[in-house]
């Protein structure tokens, strides 16, 4: 794990080929349940997806205590970001969706992204710099046909290119 991070961390400063590339977006077998409005788009998550995911998460960071989201899979929620802002939090999903669940999902192709109704086929990921020491990459995904931002946030450096193991 260790030697993967430092070649991870020697390709982003020496700027190698990862900082922007396409996602392709998989099908939910599920219904998702919890909804981002970011912006004018839309990015839907299943809780089953959220739950694995933050049990990956807390694999690899010692201060994330949540295992689970804790959400009724009966219903819906949904969350507004603002994008660029990351000061306006009103729920505790909030920062947990942004910085830590759904740049992983998002990542993984794990997530419904809709722009007036339409669910995109793919999404463009911008990796930001990593710098010596830190163990957050910033990440910001966005409109392949228009280039808009649809979403933003960060996620631990160990998580880039973690398999979820759901499509198992």
């Amino acid at each position: 794990m260790k030697r993967l991070r430092l070649l991870l961390l020697a390709m982003l400063v020496c700027g190698v080929g990862i900082a922007q590339h396409p996602i392709p977006m998989h099908n939910l077998w599920a219904r998702p349940q919890v909804h981002v409005v970011f912006g004018e788009y839309k990015v839907s998550f299943t809780i089953k997806d959220i739950n694995k995911a933050l049990m990956l998460l807390r694999q690899t960071s010692d201060s994330l205590q949540v295992t689970e989201c804790g959400l009724d899979t009966a219903k819906d929620y949904y969350y507004e970001l603002f994008p660029g802002s990351h000061t306006q939090y009103k729920t505790a999903m909030e920062p947990l969706l942004q910085n830590l669940v759904g740049p992983f999902l998002l990542s993984a192709g794990h997530a419904l992204v809709e722009r007036k109704h339409k669910p995109l086929k793919e999404v463009i990921m911008d990796t930001g710099q990593v710098g010596i020491g830190e163990t957050d990459i910033f990440i910001s995904f966005f409109d392949p046909k228009n280039r808009t931002m649809l979403f933003s946030g960060k996620m631990n450096i160990d998580m880039y290119k973690k398999d979820l193991g759901i499509d198992d």
